[in-house]
């Protein structure tokens, strides 16, 4: 009888690799992705409520996490494609 509750050991391998390697790039990314997606929707009482000279639309919000994030987004993809 086979024991089913446990991962074999080359695919815990690979599992913590994934891990380690990519995961601290998909936080970074859904966290981004999901301040553009705040910004498009959010209600423009929410957005005066940041008292920001900068930011008095939703839009606002969606351009600066694009300029913020999607630098490091396409670096890491150039290194990812290049291993």
């Amino acid at each position: 009888m086979t024991d089913t509750h446990t991962i074999p050991q080359g695919r815990w391998k690979r599992l913590t690799r994934f891990v380690r390697v990519h995961l601290p790039a998909l936080l970074y990314g859904w966290f981004w992705i999901g301040m553009f997606l705040c910004g498009l929707l959010a209600p423009i009482d929410r957005v005066l409520g940041l008292e920001s000279g900068l930011i008095t639309q939703g839009w606002h919000l969606s351009a600066l996490s694009v300029l913020f994030g999607l630098p490091v987004m396409v670096l890491y993809w150039w290194r990812m494609r290049t291993d």
